[in-house]
């Protein structure tokens, strides 16, 4: 099996271009050859010396401009006839212009736990019926599979969660970190998940259940939980989807 070298630390680079760099590199040398197979994501992150999400965002860099192809349940796949030379900088670019969605999810527990808290005991009559007509709509749309639309009404959901705190520095740090999401790299790694087991959206659709209910019946307790189980589970799945190539 081909190796990979370990990672030098850089503060130029974001780890996940790094981490193309060198799979390019193989890819450009020969070292894999048009549709043979990488090895398992796990494998990678141990050789470089890194952590598994930071390989997962390279590689979907790398699905993004069609120089991998994913095979749900088998690997990751060197895609036929590439002219990876035209493809490169674009790689670069998506990895250096992308927050990493991983440390993005983690900012995002530890503002919206603590601001869920101030929601529920400030929130107004009509801030809970606002956070619940949002919630009806997301819920029908992730019902009808529209992953795109749910996403977005996902990012108007958790907003009017940060908007019913009353509290403008809130707010604006939930909107700056929520916009972070429509970036192409967490997109594509949100759509990959949905896309390879419809039935999915369901865990989903359950957490946010919990998390509306609780901001209805101001159990900021509950709230809390539900909330925590969303960014967990948004993690596994983004990261850690179970594959027969691990």
């Amino acid at each position: 099996m081909i190796k990979f070298d370990k990672m030098p630390h850089t503060k130029f680079k974001s780890k996940g271009a790094v981490i193309a760099e060198q799979l390019l590199g193989k890819i450009k040398s020969g070292e894999y050859s048009s549709g043979s197979k990488l090895p398992a994501e796990r494998l990678i992150a141990e050789q470089l010396g890194v952590s598994r999400p930071s390989v997962r965002e390279a590689i979907s860099a790398l699905h993004i401009t069609g120089i991998i192809q994913r095979h749900p349940g088998d690997g990751n796949y060197i895609s036929p006839d590439l002219v990876i030379d035209d493809l490169s900088l674009q790689v670069t670019s998506i990895l250096e212009e992308s927050d990493s969605p991983y440390e993005i999810l983690q900012a995002r527990k530890v503002v919206e736990t603590g601001s869920i808290r101030l929601a529920i005991k400030e929130a107004r009559d009509e801030d809970i019926d606002r956070i619940t007509a949002i919630w009806e709509e997301k819920y029908n749309i992730g019902l009808a599979g529209d992953y795109r639309a749910y996403t977005q009404l996902g990012k108007k959901l958790h907003l009017a969660i940060a908007e019913a705190t009353q509290n403008r520095i809130i707010i604006s740090v939930v909107d700056r970190l929520l916009n972070i999401t429509g970036q192409p790299l967490w997109q594509n790694m949100r759509r990959l998940y949905y896309e390879s087991d419809h039935s999915r959206i369901d865990q989903m659709l359950d957490i946010h259940d919990r998390i509306v209910r609780a901001v209805q019946q101001r159990n900021s307790h509950e709230a809390i939980l539900a909330l925590e189980a969303d960014f967990d589970t948004v993690i596994e799945q983004l990261y850690t989807m179970n594959s027969k190539e691990d």
